[in-house]
This record gives structure tokens, sequence and C-alpha cells, in this order.
């Protein structure tokens, strides 16, 4: 499928059959800078490149990924990627998309092997190299996942299924062990996830500094820590790329002015809503919309 425009939360439910994860291919046309658009799901993602290379951004951090190479992405983390690559050749790459839930179901409360996910959001980010051994066989099991894109859901999905928990132990062995949350952590979370829903809730508004401590319930220097620490980014870098995300749906699916989108998302500024667009998206409002 070519890749499309949507809001920065996917209102796509990815399932396969009975199954809570969903196959995805992308052939990304020479040309077009944009090789996924800027989005999140409440899903966890394993993403496979076969060919171009990517600048791929997943909230604050860049991971530069070439043919072969793959990346896991957390639940609920903006991401997006451009090329980087100079040939005419087009970008090809793959994604299984899967709730964690199901697979966390079959072991008790407390059970270490999702433990991270609940804290340390930007460290569950792994980008897997191909040159690395070690990250061979995680990188092969995504590879048989991904071969099954265009099967009969009922011919494959307990393989599919049984893949998943595969990788996810390769997963954290590799990397997932490594993170522990303390109860500090767990309650950090709370807090925050609050924050973070009052902020795609009001990110229209003229929000300021002591209201977003406040839906947390934290002083203004305890809160620009925690969020940096749990999101990897400060709460007004936060806060811009839920508006940019918003106002590429409205770019794409409206025939408003620019000027009337930037408001629209909570920009005051046109000015200042063009930098910041062009930051992000790598490409000013008026060309994203054209293209």
């Amino acid at each position: 499928m070519k890749a499309k425009q949507l809001s920065h939360t996917e209102k796509i439910i990815h399932k396969t059959g009975s199954s809570p994860f969903s196959l995805h291919f992308t052939e990304v046309p020479f040309g077009q800078s944009s090789a996924l658009y800027l989005h999140c799901h409440p899903e966890a993602e394993f993403f496979l490149l076969e060919s171009g290379t990517l600048d791929f951004e997943a909230e604050s951090g860049h991971y530069t990924l070439q043919p072969g190479d793959g990346i896991f992405i957390p639940p609920g983390m903006l991401h997006q990627a451009l090329r980087t690559d100079t040939g005419e050749a087009s970008c090809r790459h793959f994604a299984v998309v899967f709730s964690t839930e199901p697979l966390a179901r079959c072991f008790p409360t407390g059970s270490p092997y999702f433990e991270a996910l609940t804290c340390h959001r930007q460290d569950c980010v792994f980008p897997l190299s191909a040159a690395c051994p070690e990250h061979a066989q995680l990188l092969s099991y995504m590879r048989d996942i991904l071969r099954f894109r265009e099967a009969e859901p009922c011919s494959c999905e307990l393989y599919l299924q049984g893949l998943l928990f595969v990788c996810w132990q390769e997963l954290y062995n590799l990397h997932l062990s490594k993170i522990t949350a303390s109860s500090e952590d767990t309650a950090l979370r709370r807090d925050l996830l609050r924050s973070l829903d009052y902020l795609q809730a009001h990110y229209a508004d003229p929000l300021s500094l002591s209201q977003l401590a406040q839906s947390a319930g934290y002083s203004e220097s305890y809160y620009c820590r925690s969020f940096r620490r749990y999101t990897g980014s400060t709460p007004f870098e936060y806060l811009n790329r839920i508006r940019i995300a918003k106002s590429c749906e409205l770019l794409a699916a409206t025939d408003k002015k620019i000027t009337e989108i930037a408001s629209l998302v909570g920009f005051n500024n046109i000015s200042y809503f063009n930098r910041m667009f062009t930051k992000i998206m790598g490409v000013a409002p008026g060309a994203y919309r054209r293209s």
C-alpha cells in the first residue's frame, strides 16, 4: 500500500482475523520524502526496512535504518520516518502492529516480561542492526512473521501468535530485561499518563506550564524533570508534536487555509507554526499538502 496521512492517534483497529495484530507493507515511491507519517497507536510495533535508508524518529529519539535493519516501537509512542537515500528506487518497509495485552495475560501479575513497558517509554525503543550478530535472531523471527502478510488469517493465526511470543522473548533477553521499573516509576507513570491524556484533550488551548504540572499533581520543576525522563522530550516539545500531527490531518483532509489550521491546533503565530512544522515534518506545510 502507499504511504498515507492520518491523525497522530490512529483510529485503525490492528487485527488479523480474531487475533490482535496486523501486518503491513508500504512501498514509498521515488521522490517522496515521507516514508511513514507521524502517528501513534496503542499497540506495539516491530518495523523492518527492506530497501532504502531512513531517519526513523520515535518521540525525541532519532535512529538511522539501513536495508535489513529494524526497530521495536513501544505502545503509544509518536513515530515517523523520512527517506535519506538519494537513489531512484522505491523504499520498502514492513511492520507487524500488535497488542501486548494477550501476551501479558498468559503470565501472572507482576511478571517481569512486560514490566518495562509501564515506564521508561523512550528507553524501550530498540533499534536492530542487520550488522549486529546479537540482533540476527530477532530480525529473522520478524521476517518469518512478515512473510505471511498475504496469507489467509485462519491459515496462520496460531503460528503468528507463537512467533510473537518468540519475538518477545528475544526482545526481553536482548533489551527489556535490562530496564527495571520501581514502585516510584509506577506512580510516575500513572501521574504522567493523566497529564498526557490532558495534553491530548486540550492541545488546541493556550496551555501554561502551571496547568500542565497541575494535571499531574506536581510542582513545575519536578514535572519538567519527570516528563522528560518518561517521554524523552520537554512538555512543550511533546505538545508541539501533537499539534503538528493534528495539523497534518487537517492539511491532508480539508481545504482550510494554513493560517486557520495553525490557529485550530493551538498556534497563535503563523511564523512559529511554519518553523515547527518544517522542523518536525521536514517540509513546509504548503509542500506537505501538495504532496
